[in-house]
């Protein structure tokens, strides 16, 4: 890790987000010099000039969001003993959430989400949760708040027949050894002639992982329910007692409403209830160990 790690929590005031920001708490508390920045995001006519005031003065309804989030900040600085600002923004939530990160160079974004969008046109657009994950460059750790952990102790690493699923290794070593956790590799068997492959590719993994001196398991899901795999790989990360997912995402601005609902990892992000951490596929030093596949 880097000598100073930069976390940014966007906060809305939700149930979801103040959830996020308590878990925040975790990575920062691993890492050393970590500071948090808390970041509200103000949208033409949303959520906050309902909350904060009747009002249409955007200067009013700026001041009254930071007076807030400085007291969320401050409450949870005294409570946790670290260094924690505030930022107010004024734009789209995810693309204002990809500036700041990169203005501050972001370390890790932690935010929170309530799932799978259930309005026909958010389902369509994808929530901010999934296109900040898909936009920014660190990774993007997504809270739904439903299973809050104390602890990482197990990493889930859902493997799927595909390079970009390898491409997660790297920081997936990074924050095993951060949290002195274990990694389980889970994997499911989508047709029985894809078994020997599957194998191969998930005992490769766990080697490599090992060898880099951090504890590893596998499972291979033989039988796997009717429901998915995205549904199975989380299953049994609750059964596994596991305490953080890390998935991959596409890199780069995509027009995120051409995948729809039909991306597994997006599925992941709005179904899991422990927290999912994304990483956008990119060159890692690992990356050669993967050519020939």
């Amino acid at each position: 890790m880097s000598d100073s790690f930069k976390i940014l929590v966007p906060i809305g005031f939700s149930e979801q987000s103040l959830t996020a920001l308590n878990q925040a708490s975790i990575f920062a508390k691993a890492t050393e010099n970590a500071s948090i920045t808390l970041l509200s995001v103000i949208e033409e006519g949303g959520f906050f000039s309902k909350m904060f005031s009747s009002s249409t003065n955007t200067e009013q309804i700026h001041s009254e969001v930071s007076k807030k989030l400085k007291e969320v900040a401050e409450n949870f600085q005294k409570d946790h003993n670290i260094p924690t600002n505030t930022m107010v923004a004024e734009g789209v939530v995810y693309e204002e959430i990809a500036r700041v990160s990169s203005l501050i160079d972001a370390n890790l974004v932690v935010m929170g989400t309530n799932g799978k969008p259930q309005n026909l046109r958010k389902r369509f657009i994808g929530s901010n949760a999934y296109r900040t994950a898909a936009l920014v460059k660190p990774p993007v750790v997504t809270i739904k708040g439903v299973r809050e952990i104390e602890k990482i102790e197990t990493i889930i690493f859902p493997l799927l027949m595909d390079r970009h699923s390898k491409e997660k290794v790297g920081p997936t070593l990074e924050y095993a050894r951060l949290f002195g956790a274990k990694v389980l590799v889970v994997a499911v068997k989508e047709n029985e002639s894809q078994l020997n492959i599957l194998r191969g590719h998930v005992n490769q993994v766990e080697t490599f992982i090992r060898s880099h001196g951090v504890e590893c398991e596998h499972q291979i899901i033989e039988n796997p329910s009717r429901r998915g795999v995205v549904r199975n790989i989380l299953n049994h990360a609750y059964e596994a007692e596991g305490d953080l997912v890390i998935i991959t995402e596409e890199a780069g601005p995509t027009d995120i409403t051409d995948y729809f609902l039909g991306n597994e990892m997006q599925a992941v992000i709005y179904h899991s209830e422990i927290p999912v951490m994304c990483i956008t596929p990119k060159a890692v030093k690992y990356d050669k160990m993967w050519d020939s596949f």
